[in-house]
């Protein structure tokens, strides 16, 4: 802080090249490793490919992070790793921490070209260690998921968030019909890879009978074989949150909570 008080910014520097870094887990206790994951414990470590997110939910961090970098002159937030540095991480994470299971958490995996989804599971060949990532139905196709059931691919985890088309478009910017869905999920189904459906509920504007229209549409796809269902979280930068502080639903000043703790919006 300056003589007044006042607190004093550094200015922004340049995003960091995700493909000159390694990461080091070598502070965490090895027991941090593992992770239930399909009704197994895995020493699972965590892998990221790409950092950000194409997309622009309403609800989610990403969009934000991008409109900062670009605000602030820092370059397009959205980085990918070049196959040749993730197969060099891959093979780092393997000589230091022998994992069983790699925890992809990149926002939406299968958001790239397919000629990279190709190269991946070219590269990823040569390990065949089980993986889990999330990703969206619109990046799903039948042959991708072939390619990466083929080389390990040991579940997924698909956001779909609400069950109401025109509330999903309208509030959450995400744009597929209910007939899209469950085309693309039938998809996943036939290539045989299990799936989660990732949902959210308590959501600004959201009422019984939309909550409801959730409830349908997943007995509907009925093929996965689990569900995580989290309470919305109004985070900082998002605009759910500030149509919530708009309606009144919620307190400005408010901190935000654990995705599994009670609601604190006031609808």
């Amino acid at each position: 802080k300056d003589e007044s008080g006042k607190p004093v910014r550094n200015p922004s520097r340049p995003l960091v090249n995700i493909n000159d870094l390694i990461p080091d887990f070598s502070l965490f206790d090895e027991r941090r490793f593992y992770r239930p994951l399909g009704a197994r414990i895995w020493k699972a470590v965590p892998l990221e490919t790409y950092r950000g997110c194409p997309y622009t939910c309403s609800f989610c961090n990403s969009p934000a992070q991008v409109v900062i970098a670009r605000e602030n002159n820092q370059g397009y937030f959205l980085r990918r790793k070049s196959m040749s540095n993730l197969r060099r991480e891959i093979e780092v994470m393997i000589e230091r921490y022998h994992p069983e299971f790699f925890y992809i958490n990149d926002d939406s995996f299968m958001a790239r070209p397919k000629e990279e989804i190709a190269q991946f599971a070219e590269m990823y060949r040569d390990f065949k260690i089980p993986f889990w990532f999330q990703t969206r139905f619109e990046d799903v196709d039948a042959e991708k998921l072939e390619w990466l059931r083929d080389v390990g691919c040991y579940r997924i985890s698909f956001g779909l968030e609400h069950g109401n088309e025109e509330y999903r478009r309208e509030k959450l910017r995400r744009r597929m019909t209910n007939e899209f869905i469950l085309r693309k999920s039938q998809i996943v189904a036939q290539v045989g890879i299990p799936y989660t459906l990732n949902v959210i509920v308590g959501m600004p504007y959201e009422t019984r009978e939309l909550l409801f229209d959730s409830v349908r549409l997943i007995r509907e796809i009925g093929s996965f074989d689990s569900l995580s269902v989290n309470i919305f979280v109004p985070y900082h930068g998002t605009p759910l949150r500030d149509m919530a502080i708009k309606e009144g639903w919620l307190d400005p000043n408010r901190q935000t909570t654990s995705v599994i703790a009670e609601s604190i919006l006031e609808m």
